[in-house]
């Protein structure tokens, strides 16, 4: 079971969360760059505040990054990534309900002049989500005929950390939905990854032997990945 307490270091929290694995994990998250280690059940707090405490340039580096990010303002003429196309952003005023719709190489979002920067991120994430659900439904078919097995259900969900997930227990399969931005082949290879979690469900050698032969272009595609 996970369990989550906070290691008050000289200079910030640390939010130690332990499981069942075999090594320890630190994160800077955004937006606000929380410091996280993810580590083993056995492991004493010492030994995580002296891991934590020999990577204290690192972890300033990614704090500067982390605060100095800001995201992009939603405008006319701002680019939005569909599955690896550039699409231009398109606000029209408008006294009725909102409406999103690609035109060529331009996205056309219909809405009040009033909204927001909020509010104009959930039009075209509920944009996004539609497309990157119509995509993925196209693709599972043959996702699970490759595979050799089948989701028993699939999700979309915005995820900060993970490209996708499965619960090995019900075959649920999640994606994200940044995928909708990312090139198609990216789909693909996360689908087809999630799926061979119902043969192996750790990412062992037998995992990533199946890959190979399920997808052998997975290590170029996971770079491509990491890389955007």
């Amino acid at each position: 079971m996970e369990r989550t307490t906070i290691l008050q270091m000289e200079a910030y929290p640390v939010y130690v969360t332990r499981k069942r694995m075999k090594n320890i994990y630190l994160r800077v998250q955004p937006p606000d760059a929380k410091i996280t280690v993810s580590a083993p059940l056995s492991v004493p707090e010492e030994q995580i505040r002296r891991f934590v405490e020999s990577r204290a340039d690192w972890i300033l580096k990614q704090q500067k990054k982390v605060l100095s990010a800001r995201p992009a303002s939603l405008e006319n003429g701002a680019e939005a990534q569909y599955f690896g196309r550039a699409l231009a952003l398109s606000f029209v005023p408008t006294t009725g309900r909102t409406k999103v719709e690609r035109l060529g190489d331009t996205l056309r979002i219909s809405m009040k002049p009033e909204a927001d920067d909020q509010a104009r991120k959930k039009a075209v994430d509920g944009w996004y989500r539609a497309e990157l659900q119509r995509a993925a439904q196209e693709l599972l078919p043959e996702c699970e005929r490759i595979v050799g097995k089948r989701a028993g259900e699939l999700r979309i969900r915005d995820m900060k950390t993970r490209w996708g997930t499965c619960n090995v227990r019900t075959a649920l399969v999640t994606i994200n939905l940044r995928l909708a931005e990312k090139p198609p082949e990216c789909l693909e290879y996360v689908l087809i990854h999630e799926l061979c979690h119902l043969h192996v469900a750790g990412h062992g050698e037998q995992f990533w032997r199946r890959m190979d032969g399920y997808y052998p272009d997975w290590k170029r595609v996971r770079k491509l990945l990491k890389n955007r």
